[in-house]
């Protein structure tokens, strides 16, 4: 189902993931101007990006007007989930907004699907269904109160990424992996750029001091995360790849538990990782 190093790729990618999460959390939860910090986190991404091309080969595919398009697309998805994503970590709790990222992995496996043409095993399903269920195991919460704008923020969030997800597939192996990375980082500034209100720049020097050097960090764990996306993607199908890497959710909640010291439901999500580690093994197989 997925090779070794292919495994390797999408666990590290989880693990980097769960870092971004945890960060993420710490940093949205005050910031006055999401679409201010947005804009940061992804202009100093892109900046990281530019060591990647001349890490990796230079090679371009046939770059046919569909693939430019797909292209424009992932881009378009991507920008949707970065000017929703901290909105999103803003206005909802970190435990209810990782059951709604558990919405990503089932766009991705079904978009992969349909668009992509993948194949579809009774082993790949079960395997995705486990490590679904165990990621809802580790991170449902009863109680609490979700606002219509939470919700909002998050399903754009979840689907937007999903998709992008289905769309980078499709296109990143036609160019260069380096210049896809930044191509990915940099035009959903422009997006973001023009939903934001008045005021740009006092937004945009306001998030930058107060978040500072972490919004820098936040930015290495999502540019390395992504490479590791994408090399994984250079070896296994989407389907099989992205619910893996999603469980990242689960080392979130434990990295929670250690980092954070969130100390609520501790068997509850120990139960969870186990069963996402049984799926993970299923469809190493």
């Amino acid at each position: 189902m997925i090779s070794n190093q292919g495994l390797f790729f999408a666990l590290t990618t989880a693990f980097l993931f769960a870092a971004f999460g945890l960060l993420s959390r710490y940093l949205s939860k005050e910031s006055k101007y999401p679409l201010g910090f947005a804009i940061i986190y992804g202009a100093i991404s892109s900046i990281l990006t530019v060591p990647f091309i001349f890490i990796e080969p230079w090679r371009f595919g046939n770059l046919t007007p569909l693939i430019i398009f797909v292209t424009f697309l992932a881009t378009l998805f991507f920008g949707l989930f970065e000017a929703n994503q901290f909105f999103a970590r803003k206005n909802l709790e970190a435990s209810r907004l990782s059951i709604f990222f558990q919405i990503t992995p089932v766009v991705t496996f079904f978009g992969s699907l349909i668009f992509l043409s993948e194949s579809i095993t009774l082993q790949k399903t079960v395997g995705v269904g486990i490590i679904f269920a165990g990621n809802l195991i580790a991170v449902y919460k009863h109680g609490g109160h979700i606002t219509p704008r939470g919700l909002f923020y998050a399903l754009a969030s979840v689907i937007a990424l999903g998709l992008a997800y289905v769309a980078d597939k499709r296109a990143f192996s036609y160019y260069p992996l380096g210049l896809y990375m930044l191509i990915s980082y940099f035009f959903p500034i422009f997006y973001i750029f023009i939903l934001m209100p008045r005021n740009r720049l006092i937004s945009i020097q306001y998030e930058l001091k107060r978040t500072g050097w972490k919004t820098f960090l936040l930015a290495i764990f999502s540019v390395s995360g992504y490479y590791m996306v994408l090399k994984t993607f250079q070896l296994t199908e989407a389907s099989v790849a992205i619910p893996i890497i999603f469980s990242s959710t689960v080392l979130t909640a434990l990295g929670g538990i250690i980092i954070l010291k969130e100390r609520t439901s501790i068997p509850q999500k120990i139960i969870g990782a186990i069963v996402v580690v049984t799926g993970v093994t299923l469809l190493s197989i």
